[in-house]
């Protein structure tokens, strides 16, 4: 969630893989070395980052089964890599390889707000709040543990927030995607929310915005 999006790139689901596959490893090997032996509350938290790790990770094969299928592999092929047989992999990514649900240009008209707010729920410490929005697989790789985490990484490493800047609205990958400048009084950051065609938050990340 803290990490720069590559700026060139145009697919938001990858994007949003990406990061959250990075975030939730490290918090899981940060839970991992936190606490002494007997610790209960260390290992629930590494047991919650293990598993928002794994949906992560089947995400992202469902992600690369779809890519493999667009390039025209056969399903032989990719039963192979998944080291299961044509007809298994048929039957569990089948379904999921259809083609994903554009909305063409067009943006959602009250995506600045909806993300103005969202931003701001992160930034005050209103996790619950903010996480009701999330679709179903930010909700499941997402968790209140990471959200908290993230927040407290910014906090200590840029200081307090001075300001918001104003919001810019792009549509990409069928997403609406919004931007908004952060400063705190040790630096400038980003703000960057991708909305799906229900407005629901698909991806939440706080950028470096110098890379952008």
């Amino acid at each position: 969630m803290t990490e720069p999006l590559d700026a060139s790139g145009s697919d938001v689901e990858r994007d949003v893989l990406r990061l959250m596959l990075r975030t939730n490893a490290e918090l899981l090997v940060d839970r991992l070395k936190q606490g002494p032996p007997g610790d209960e509350g260390s290992v629930i938290a590494a047991l919650s980052a293990a598993t928002s790790l794994g949906s992560v990770l089947d995400d992202v094969v469902v992600s690369l089964v779809r890519q493999a299928r667009s390039e025209a592999n056969s399903w032989a092929a990719i039963g192979y890599a998944l080291q299961v047989s044509r007809q298994a992999a048929f039957q569990r990514f089948g379904s999921r390889t259809g083609e994903a649900v554009e909305t063409g240009s067009e943006v959602l008209a009250d995506a600045p707000g909806r993300a103005v707010q969202a931003l701001r729920q992160f930034l005050d410490g209103e996790f619950e709040a903010l996480q009701a929005d999330f679709n179903e697989r930010m909700t499941e790789a997402c968790p209140l543990t990471l959200l908290k985490s993230v927040r407290s990484n910014l906090t200590r490493e840029m200081g307090k927030v001075l300001e918001l800047g104003d919001p810019s609205v792009t549509s990409r990958s069928g997403y609406t995607v919004v931007d908004i400048p952060i400063t705190y009084n040790k630096g400038r950051r980003k703000g960057r929310i991708a909305l799906d065609h229900d407005a629901r938050i698909a991806g939440f990340f706080v950028l470096m915005e110098s890379v952008l």
